[in-house]
């Protein structure tokens, strides 16, 4: 297992905060049985065509030893889900994870009302094929 020591950079609080972490690659096996997770808008927002912009949406929470992945769908007529994320920042994946608000795309000038269904995330259960490595904090 070849480690690396690498920094995390997230934003936590609304400051960004860099870790430096000795981490590895590893393997896991992921399921062909997965559920959906509705990414619903929980505010109203303008947007232009082109505008990338990070939206509340609804809470969504992901269970240790899952993956989400957004479904490649459009599901909303002015906007995109590119990817997801949690007020905690970076989680590992062993951990319940909670999804708070979504990066978006706009597709079209328009408006995404509070309630409007964005997208839709795959959730995956996944199993690791060996013992991984947990990030060590370096100090």
């Amino acid at each position: 297992m070849s480690t690396k020591d690498i920094h995390v950079v997230s934003r936590q609080n609304g400051e960004v905060v860099s870790k430096k972490v000795r981490a590895a690659p590893y393997e896991f096996t992921i399921a062909t049985r997965a559920k959906w997770e509705m990414m619903v808008s929980d505010e109203d927002v303008e947007i232009r065509a082109g505008e990338y912009r990070k939206i509340k949406v609804k809470e969504v929470t992901l269970d240790p030893d899952t993956l989400a992945i957004p479904c490649a769908f459009t599901y909303h007529a002015v906007a995109s889900v590119l990817k997801v994320g949690s007020k905690e920042g970076n989680c590992l994946v062993e951990k319940e994870r909670h999804i708070r608000f979504a990066h978006i795309l706009g597709q079209e000038t328009g408006k995404v009302r509070e309630g409007d269904l964005l997208g839709v995330l795959n959730i995956f259960p996944i199993m690791f094929t060996r013992e991984a490595m947990k990030p060590v904090l370096i100090k």
